[in-house]
C-alpha cells in the first residue's frame, strides 16, 4: 500500500544502511534546506508481507508541476554521493514502487525516471 497521500507525493525511504534511521533522519534534514523541493513532511509505514522488521519512518514530498521531481533527484543525487555506505532508495507513489540501490542513485536521471515511474508519470 502507497504512504503517498495524494497522486502527486512521493514517499520516500532508506533501507540497506548500517542505521537506515540516521540516514532518513539526515535526508529529512538535507531536503529541509533545499529551495527548489517542498518540505517534506515525515510518516510511518508498517513493513509489507515481503518485509522483515517494524514500522520505518518514510519522508513525504509533495511534486508539483515547475520541474520539482527533477530538482529532487538533483538535490538527492548530490545527498547521496556524500553518503559512506551503500543504502536503498524506495519511492512509493499512487501509481507504484520503484527501488534503486546506492549505485544507481547517484545518476540523476535513473532517480528522475523512478520518481516519474512511482508517481505515473511515464
Amino acid at each position: 500500500m502507497s504512504t503517498a497521500e495524494s497522486p502527486a507525493d512521493i514517499a520516500i525511504s532508506v533501507s540497506e544502511a548500517p542505521d537506515a534511521d540516521a540516514e532518513i533522519r539526515s535526508l529529512f534534514r538535507w531536503l529541509q534546506r533545499e529551495e527548489d523541493v517542498p518540505r517534506p513532511t515525515f510518516t510511518q509505514s508498517a513493513p509489507g508481507p515481503e518485509d522483515m522488521g517494524g514500522v520505518s519512518d518514510v519522508l513525504v514530498v509533495a511534486l508539483g508541476s515547475g520541474g520539482v521531481g527533477a530538482a529532487l533527484a538533483a538535490s538527492l543525487s548530490i545527498w547521496v554521493r556524500q553518503r559512506t555506505s551503500d543504502l536503498k532508495l524506495t519511492f512509493r507513489g499512487q501509481k507504484g514502487t520503484v527501488e534503486l540501490d546506492g549505485k544507481r542513485i547517484k545518476d540523476p536521471i535513473a532517480l528522475i525516471a523512478a520518481i516519474r515511474e512511482a508517481v505515473g508519470e511515464l
